[in-house]
């Protein structure tokens, strides 16, 4: 159940009406997703960087940071609205709460003209590239990737200032960026915070109740996502919602399982550090249940093998692979892993972790024993993957840059004369809080186990 903080209740919602749809509504123009594979095929030939050959700016992080940078600034007619809120507030709360609440206001608005002047930064920056002004592309992504960083820190002062009042700008501002975090699979605790004190404040928009109960499901609030699932009706629900409630007792038992695990977990586990065209990913590596795979890991990262190598497979709702020297998931590693998910203690394949790619198989399943190079990284629960993949870490800082990875698809046919962006890519991976001695590495003949 949702339930309002106590400071909320002090002031009716005054703009729920502006916001809300009545009943659980569509986004406009929006239609369900296919059902994804949970196994992708092997990757064809990496598309070239624009029609004509030459470098193409990638904006996709452009354009929505500058709706959420817009949606920060309200439109005019939220003055008065915006007064007599805070007027009402000032009447109902004591003078120590009032002043909480406009401490949080004011941190609000302080960090959301940040947000807006480093979008304007940006802008400025990107007409000046695409018009051949400047053929400085870093600066522009430097700035864009600064902008989304700013976009969440006002979406979480957003969120510390409506438990005092239905601020209206702050509430256009969490829906906006909500909207975004359902479009990228940028489901988190604080992406459930939002979704979750929207609905409690009457929101009714389709895609802040799906991204609630998607990220009750990926944060382990499994009452609520059942309890948001049973409310929406089946034409409001894709294909991945309908797998994540076909597995939820299994996905429900993975993630417990998981708890107890990282409630054991050393403080000095080794990590891996991800420098993206996105911004940076920073993962836990799991060295006591998959040892040998994260010791080939730490090896592969500690000699470049990574760096500059793109996601060449992203899917929407699914995964992002990478760790292909040839760009296209064809490679073969040579020497290959051997398979660690059969171990007495494994890690669980939920939101954030890192998997060990395999060879596919026949029939839909994978060969044993043929991990090298390739991983994914997943946006969503997958509980299969504990039955044929490796897990052998996953990711504590950085969701959102795993969301922000532009969508590739090497089987979806190119139109022709259409200008095609570049996959994004890892820059640079290094190795955080290294042990001095790395476990032995296990290899694997993969044609032993054949029949």
């Amino acid at each position: 159940m949702i339930v309002r903080s106590p400071l909320q209740t002090l002031v009716p919602v005054c703009l729920v009406a502006a916001l809300s749809l009545g009943l659980v509504q569509h986004s406009q123009g929006q239609q369900p997703d296919a059902e994804p594979s949970a196994q992708p095929a092997p990757a064809a030939a990496p598309a070239a960087d624009s029609a004509a050959g030459s470098p193409a700016v990638d904006h996709s992080g452009h354009d929505h940071a500058a709706q959420a940078a817009d949606s920060a600034t309200g439109p005019p007619d939220t003055a008065a609205e915006t007064e007599a809120i805070l007027k009402e507030f000032k009447e109902m709360a004591t003078p120590e709460l009032y002043e909480q609440g406009m401490t949080a206001l004011d941190a609000f608005e302080d960090v959301s003209q940040q947000f807006k002047d480093k979008v304007l930064q940006m802008r400025r920056q990107f007409i000046l590239f695409v018009n051949g002004f400047s053929d400085d592309r870093q600066t522009y992504l430097t700035l864009r990737n600064e902008s989304r960083e700013l976009m969440n820190q006002a979406y979480r002062k957003a969120l510390d200032l409506i438990d005092f009042f239905p601020h209206p700008v702050a509430m256009r501002y969490v829906v906006t960026v909500l909207e975004q975090r359902f479009k990228h699979d940028v489901y988190n605790a604080e992406t459930l915070e939002g979704a979750a004190k929207m609905l409690d404040y009457g929101i009714r928009l389709r895609y802040v109740a799906l991204a609630a109960a998607r990220a009750a499901m990926c944060a382990g609030d499994f009452p609520l996502a059942e309890s948001l699932y049973k409310n929406l009706q089946e034409d409001e629900i894709e294909d991945k919602d309908k797998a994540l409630m076909v597995q939820f007792e299994t996905i429900k038992k993975q993630f417990e399982t998981e708890q107890e695990l990282l409630r054991n977990d050393p403080e000095d586990l080794p990590q891996v550090r991800f420098k993206t065209t996105r911004g940076e990913i920073i993962a836990d590596l799991y060295i006591h249940e998959a040892p040998s795979t994260v010791a080939h890991f730490i090896e592969l990262v500690e000699s470049g093998f990574y760096d500059g190598l793109d996601f060449f497979q992203v899917v929407e709702g699914l995964l992002a692979l990478t760790g292909d020297p040839l760009g296209d998931g064809s490679s073969r590693p040579d020497r290959f892993l051997a398979d660690e998910h059969g171990r007495d203690v494994v890690r669980m394949p939920l939101v954030g972790s890192l998997v060990m790619a395999k060879l596919p198989g026949p029939n839909k399943d994978f060969i044993p024993n043929t991990a090298g190079t390739q991983f994914a990284m997943l946006f969503m629960p997958l509980p299969s993957v504990s039955e044929q993949q490796t897990v052998f870490g996953r990711i504590t800082k950085g969701l959102d840059v795993l969301g922000a990875l532009r969508r590739v698809d090497p089987h979806k046919e190119k139109k022709k004369g259409a200008v095609v962006m570049p996959p994004d890519r890892i820059l640079e991976a290094e190795i955080l809080n290294r042990p001095e001695t790395l476990p032995e590495v296990i290899y694997a003949d993969p044609l032993a186990t054949l029949p």
